[in-house]
């Protein structure tokens, strides 16, 4: 993919195959100079319980 810069970037994810839920990236609005721009950020976070671990990791109940 490439972004408004010129700049591209790839992600790999690893062969891991106990990692059942995984954030990749995190896109974001951030202000520079009062200007709104927006910001990829690469995360890259695997968990092997699933959606439960990652709702857990962002502070979710799951019973």
């Amino acid at each position: 993919m490439d972004c408004a810069t010129g700049a591209a970037w790839t992600f790999q994810p690893p062969a891991d195959p106990t990692i059942r839920a995984m954030v990749i990236a995190e896109l974001y609005r951030h202000h520079t100079d009062g200007q709104p721009i927006w910001k990829l950020r690469a995360i890259g976070q695997g968990w092997a319980d699933g959606l439960d671990g990652l709702a857990r990791a962002h502070g979710v109940d799951i019973e």
